[in-house]
């Protein structure tokens, strides 16, 4: 029975993130660019913002003193209010960010918060100049500030203020001109827009810069990674091929013999595998990984057929070192024990599964009577197991042995 695949991580994360601002799972933010979370970090400021004025409003509703002449347009309004912003916040939840329909709504929402509740107070209460309205007008102007790329954009901000003056004419002008007294109430509210679009604006460009540096430092190291595979290709050429070359050359090999002839083999097989992984595209963790096994191998006098297609370079680095170390035990396996001097070492992707094949044409084993030995269980299987993929061996007596490595286990 095969165990259950694991998870990526990231998959998990996006999966627990969904349906939120994924402010409850650090992975899923970290998951994201950089972009997405700084705009996913402001969305949350703002809806806090808007639960600061919306709570206490709520509390109009059980007030002793009367504050409005029809308690009942008060509910209504701050009821839509409510299912309003639980409606953005659902839309801000799926998308990420504010839409521009959003908050081309939530302008028009708030005007209509404005003339109705302001309509319905009571003069004597206070709170014709300064209702639940006045800070619903605040949530919007951080809003319009938030989503703007451009000062011009700023213009949004306007037709709350026409709206405003006309809610609040009786009340504008008893201590100052009602122009000035206009400018000093909408103050607050044009100065949220504009700090809130510093914060965004801010925040982006830090974003896009570590965006930028997370990009050189991975650049440096893949290029820092070719060039250790270059020498590790390197090293292998001197210790496998030209050190053969040269025992031949100074006579201390006769090339007439069985054995120099299976070296000769081997060496020409790892050469061959070199030129098709060019031949492939960029080498891969796992490109590089299978190369070095077929060298070991050869080492051991097994002459290794290699062939790669191309390989997907972002596979994880934990499953690329398993899938070629677990490859490695199985062509060490074919050495030891099936009697043969030759096996065949594949490499492919097939509907988003790499799958690694080692075959052997040896004497092969009943797998009903013979268990697996602590190579093939532990280096094999455990390796898979380990990163959410699987292994099968599929033998006969007298069939060979194929070795088949796939990752994940289950095709996404």
């Amino acid at each position: 029975m095969q165990p259950p695949p694991a998870r990526d991580p990231v998959e998990q994360a996006a999966a627990g993130g969904r349906g939120s601002l994924g402010w409850r799972d650090p992975l899923f933010l970290a998951s994201r660019p950089s972009g997405e979370r700084v705009r996913r970090f402001v969305a949350m400021l703002l809806m806090l913002q808007r639960l600061s004025y919306l709570l206490p409003a709520c509390a109009s509703l059980v007030a002793d003193e009367a504050l409005f002449s029809d308690r009942g347009r008060n509910a209504m309004l701050l009821t839509l209010a409510l299912a309003w912003n639980v409606k953005l916040f659902h839309w801000v939840a799926r998308r990420g960010w504010f839409a521009p329909r959003a908050v081309v709504i939530d302008v028009l929402a708030t005007c209509v918060f404005m003339i109705g509740v302001t309509g319905a107070c009571l003069p004597e209460s206070g709170t014709c100049v300064a209702n639940w309205s006045s800070h619903a007008l605040l949530a919007t102007g951080a809003l319009i500030g938030a989503v703007s790329e451009r000062p011009i954009q700023f213009a949004a901000l306007l037709p709350p203020i026409v709206v405003y003056a006309m809610a609040h004419a009786d009340d504008l002008g008893q201590r100052l001109p009602p122009v000035l007294e206009l400018a000093v109430r909408v103050n607050s509210y044009v100065w949220f827009a504009v700090i809130v679009f510093f914060i965004r604006s801010y925040l982006a460009a830090q974003a896009k810069r570590l965006d930028g540096l997370a990009e050189q430092r991975l650049a440096a190291e893949a290029e820092r990674g070719a060039e250790q595979a270059q020498l590790a290709h390197y090293r292998q050429l001197h210790d496998t091929v030209l050190a053969t070359l040269t025992a031949i050359a100074r006579g201390g090999l006769d090339h007439h013999t069985e054995e120099v002839r299976r070296r000769c083999a081997a060496d020409a097989a790892y050469v061959r595998a070199l030129i098709r992984q060019d031949a492939a595209g960029p080498a891969t963790g796992l490109c590089n990984g299978l190369a070095r096994a077929v060298a070991r191998a050869a080492g051991l006098g097994l002459c290794v057929r290699y062939a790669a297609e191309a390989l997907p370079e972002d596979l994880p680095a934990d499953v690329a070192v398993a899938m070629a170390e677990a490859g490695a035990e199985a062509l060490n396996n074919v050495a030891r024990h099936s009697g043969e001097r030759e096996a065949w070492l594949t490499a492919v992707v097939v509907d988003g599964v790499v799958t690694v094949r080692v075959v052997d044409r040896g004497r092969g084993f009943d797998p009903g009577w013979a268990e697996p030995g602590f190579g093939l269980r532990s280096s094999v299987i455990g390796r898979m197991s380990e990163v959410g993929g699987c292994a099968k061996i599929i033998t006969a007596p007298g069939e060979g042995v194929c070795v088949e490595l796939s990752w994940p286990s289950r095709p996404p």
